[in-house]
């Protein structure tokens, strides 16, 4: 799958993909997030397997025009349910 990649002023961000292989499982893949700058790059490449639900989050993070350096902190609030809720309702409202 081709990477989504939004711009928005100096500021990229890439929805991706990736495989997980265990010898325990099929090859899975998962989706992550990038976001680059002039200045930093920061990326987390497994949030999720489901994609419906990292681009939601990805949607997010591009109309908050989130920083990098921020990626990390939202990416473990989102995966320990801190806003899950949140952002879904706020979906479901559009």
């Amino acid at each position: 799958m081709t990477p989504i990649v939004c711009k928005k002023g100096k500021t990229i961000y890439a929805l991706l993909t990736s495989v997980i292989e265990s010898e325990d499982f099929a090859p899975t893949p998962v989706y992550g997030i990038r976001i680059m700058n002039e200045n930093q790059k920061s990326e987390v490449l497994d949030i999720s397997d489901n994609f419906d639900s990292v681009s939601s989050l990805f949607d997010l993070i591009v109309e908050e025009e989130l920083y990098p350096e921020h990626l990390l902190d939202v990416a473990e609030d989102y995966l320990s349910g801190c806003f899950s809720n949140t952002v879904l309702s706020r979906l479901e409202s559009e």
